[in-house]
């Protein structure tokens, strides 16, 4: 052999080398979406969930109360506007019944996936001079209609922590705005800058498993996937409150929180 083939060959084996090592690239999971296990590898469980089979689900339901003395709540001053003022209004950053009962509060299931937005939209009125509902959560993706049913003025001032999102005036009779968030695991605070008593938060989340308690203090979250899970609730004066839960598809699952009433929550 020659010279010149010797190294032709040399160049061809050393090509075929690198051809062999060459690796297949790694991709990494978009935000809020679990990455793919190798084939024959056990999947693994998001973050606060233990593996359980696929397919099954149940349902969790529970109770949110509050342990201390109910604070009592002020009258709204509401006389710098002659409708508003036709109606008389309690402050309502704690409604809870005589057993302690905590409405208004956010309660969610960590570490599930990402899941589509209801067709449906979510819905904030704005009705006597107060937000309707006061508390509220929705899908990444699901709009929200924003109604002025009242015949004055409002403007709808919309926070997430202290940075302005939007601030839109609404007069009477006007149409709806509808805007959609694609924030996750975040509370956005509304407020009215003609009325400032008014106020009311709009929890975000990229998936469905989450509810907020009624007056008797009781949420339910359905058909949530097997598997043991960290639980989260929210409440606007006394912060968040953590929890665990097992879920399985013979029974509910029954989780109960509750609040000192001393907490507060973070500014």
């Amino acid at each position: 052999m020659n010279r010149h083939a010797f190294f032709a060959l040399a160049v061809l084996i050393a090509s075929g080398c690198e051809e062999k090592r060459t690796e297949t690239p790694v991709t990494t999971p978009a935000s809020g979406a679990a990455a793919s296990p190798a084939s024959g590898a056990a999947a693994v469980p998001a973050s606060g969930a233990a593996a359980a089979p696929a397919g099954d689900k149940g349902d969790v339901k529970g109770k949110v109360v509050l342990t201390g003395k109910v604070p009592a709540m002020d009258d709204l001053k509401r006389n710098s506007d002659a409708f508003c003022a036709k109606k008389q209004m309690k402050d309502e950053s704690v409604i809870a019944g005589k057993k302690g009962e905590l409405a208004n509060v956010v309660v969610t299931i960590k570490g599930l996936p990402a899941t589509p937005p209801p067709k449906e939209k979510a819905t904030l009125s704005q009705e006597d001079c107060m937000y309707r509902p006061r508390v509220q959560g929705v899908v990444d993706g699901q709009p929200l209609d924003i109604k002025n049913g009242d015949p004055v003025l409002h403007n709808v001032h919309t926070y997430e922590g202290p940075r302005t999102l939007f601030n839109i005036a609404q007069v009477p009779g006007t149409p709806n705005v509808e805007k959609t968030f694609t924030q996750n695991g975040v509370v956005l605070k509304f407020k009215c800058d003609v009325h400032q008593w008014m106020t009311g938060y709009v929890w975000v989340q990229n998936n469905r498993y989450f509810a907020v308690t009624d007056n008797d203090g009781k949420f339910e979250i359905k058909d949530v996937p097997a598997g043991t899970y960290d639980v989260e609730a929210w409440h606007e004066r006394f912060g968040t409150k953590p929890g665990k839960v097992t879920v399985t598809k013979d029974k509910p699952a029954e989780l109960k929180l509750e609040y000192a009433g001393t907490e507060t929550a973070a500014k």
